[in-house]
C-alpha cells in the first residue's frame, strides 16, 4: 500500500513539474514596439485631401495592436497612440524603456517618379567592425551587432513574404540603409514603406480600410512567426 501510494505521489509531482509549472510560471513574454511614423504637425506624405501618412500608419499600428491584444506572450507598445508630435529622440526613448524585442516602423513612400510603386523594407546593416580585436568588450559588441542585424534580416524576410501576399509581385526588395530611427537601437528593427503615395493605384489601395486590415494581419502573422522561429530574439 505504501509503495503504491508513493509511486502515485512521485508521478503526480512529475506531471506538476513537467507540465503545469513551465506553462504557468516561465511562459515568455515578448515585446513588440510599433512606430507609426509622423504625427501632429508632421503629417507626412498626402494620400488625399483629408488623409495623410500619419493617419495611415497609426491606423495600421492600431489594428496590429488589436490583433495581438489577446495574445498572452506578446505585448504591444506604440510610439504614439494618437495624432501628436513625437520626436525621434522620444521614439528611441520609448523603444529602449519598453525593453522591446523587436521594432517595426511604418511609413508610406513617395518620390522616384509617379511610376514607382510597391513596398520596401529597410534594416540597419552591420556596423564597421572594431579595430581593437584584442579587446574582449569590443569583440562582444561586434557579436551583438551581428546578432541584431541577422535578426533584423530574419524579421524583414518574414514581413516581405507576408506583405507579398497582400501586394503580389509589388515587392521592391530588402534594403540595407542607415535609417535614422534604427541607429543605436539595441533590438532587431525594420522600417516598412508600405506603398507609394505618389502612385495613383497605391494611393487608392492604402486608403481602403480592407487593405489596411490586410496589411495589419500580415504584420501580425509576421510577428508571430518571428517569435516562433526566434523566440529568444
Amino acid at each position: 500500500m505504501i509503495t503504491g501510494l508513493m509511486k502515485k505521489i512521485v508521478w503526480a509531482l512529475i506531471v506538476l513539474i513537467c507540465f503545469v509549472f513551465p506553462l504557468s510560471a516561465v511562459a515568455a513574454e515578448h515585446v513588440l514596439v510599433i512606430d507609426p511614423a509622423h504625427g501632429g504637425k508632421d503629417a507626412g506624405v498626402k494620400l488625399s485631401r483629408t488623409v495623410h501618412e500619419k493617419d495611415l500608419t497609426l491606423a495600421i499600428a492600431r489594428l496590429v495592436e488589436k490583433n495581438l491584444s489577446n495574445t498572452d506572450d506578446i505585448k504591444v507598445r506604440l510610439t504614439r497612440l494618437d495624432d501628436r508630435d513625437v520626436s525621434l529622440a522620444q521614439r528611441r526613448k520609448i523603444l529602449e524603456e519598453s525593453n522591446a524585442d523587436i521594432c517595426i516602423s511604418l511609413h508610406v513612400n513617395a518620390g522616384f517618379g509617379q511610376k514607382a510603386e510597391g513596398y520596401e523594407i529597410y534594416y540597419l546593416g552591420a556596423a564597421i567592425p572594431s579595430a581593437q580585436k584584442n579587446n574582449s568588450g569590443e569583440i562582444l559588441k561586434d557579436m551583438e551587432q551581428t546578432r541584431r542585424m541577422n535578426n533584423s534580416v530574419l524579421l524583414a524576410q518574414i514581413v516581405q513574404k507576408e506583405i507579398g501576399m497582400v501586394f503580389p509581385r509589388k515587392g521592391r526588395g530588402l534594403r540595407d540603409a542607415p535609417v535614422s530611427l534604427l541607429r543605436s537601437l539595441t533590438m532587431p528593427a525594420i522600417l516598412l514603406e508600405v506603398g507609394f503615395a505618389t502612385h495613383i493605384k497605391d494611393r487608392k489601395k492604402l486608403r481602403d480600410t480592407k487593405v489596411q486590415k490586410s496589411v495589419a494581419d500580415a504584420l501580425t502573422r509576421s510577428v508571430k512567426k518571428y517569435f516562433l522561429t526566434n523566440g529568444a530574439s
